[in-house]
């Protein structure tokens, strides 16, 4: 205790020594000292927090601005994958519309080119019906043809997005017959024509002719015919 009695009397004495001092002085170095004062005190909170505190908040700006101009590059990113996204989507609905159409205008080409043509169940009538009519011909033999399935007619539901197997429409089969016949060439001729010129039609998968014993012909036909019923007569 007395030692720190002794340190403070000692460091009071030498502040008034260096009041008196100063006093002592003429007005314009009292002026040169307390100015020399202040700087040296500026310089010293400059150095310990002017200067960090200026370095510190240089330092948040920086990363501020690095960090806004992230955010900027991002939110064109994101606008432009946005944009890009809408357009695609676009494009599916008009590709989506357009397949629409396209399947409703085959579909309706296929249901009318099937009303041209001699339905299933009727096929083995009409050909009997024109081998009677024509005459002279003998029938070797009548068989029908394995059943193809051809495709599918189209989405059951106009609003259906995409085709497939759960959501089309009924299938597209193709119904044949093999006949052969024999006769002069001139009814087989007479046939053909007959066949040919018959308003609903049928289909030509092959014709072979072959001369047997002369005046005797035989001619082989397959004739088919489409339908969207699966079933039909087996020969």
């Amino acid at each position: 205790m007395s030692a720190l009695r002794a340190q403070l009397e000692k460091a009071q004495a030498a502040f008034t020594k260096a009041q008196r001092a100063f006093d002592g002085r003429v007005r314009r170095e009292r002026l040169l000292l307390i100015g020399a004062a202040i700087a040296v005190g500026v310089m010293a909170i400059d150095h310990v927090w002017l200067t960090p505190a200026f370095n510190a908040w240089k330092a948040t700006r920086a990363r501020h601005a690095l960090a806004a101009d992230a955010m900027q590059r991002l939110n064109q990113d994101i606008s432009e994958r946005s944009a890009q996204l809408r357009a695609n989507e676009q494009q599916l609905q008009r590709e989506l519309v357009l397949w629409r159409e396209k399947v409703q205008q085959g579909d309706a080409e296929l249901r009318a080119f099937g009303t041209s043509l001699v339905n299933a169940a009727d096929m083995l009538p009409v050909l009997d019906h024109m081998l009677a009519q024509v005459g002279g011909l003998r029938v070797r033999s009548m068989q029908s043809l394995a059943r193809t399935e051809l495709a599918t007619a189209g989405p059951a539901a106009a609003g259906a997005s995409m085709p497939s197997k759960a959501d089309s429409g009924p299938a597209l089969y193709r119904h044949g017959v093999e006949l052969t016949v024999e006769g002069s060439y001139a009814d087989l001729l007479a046939y053909l024509r007959a066949l040919e010129a018959m308003p609903q039609r049928l289909l030509w998968g092959g014709v072979q002719m072959k001369v047997e014993q002369y005046p005797k012909v035989v001619l082989t036909l397959r004739l088919y015919t489409l339908s969207m019923n699966r079933g039909w007569l087996e020969l």
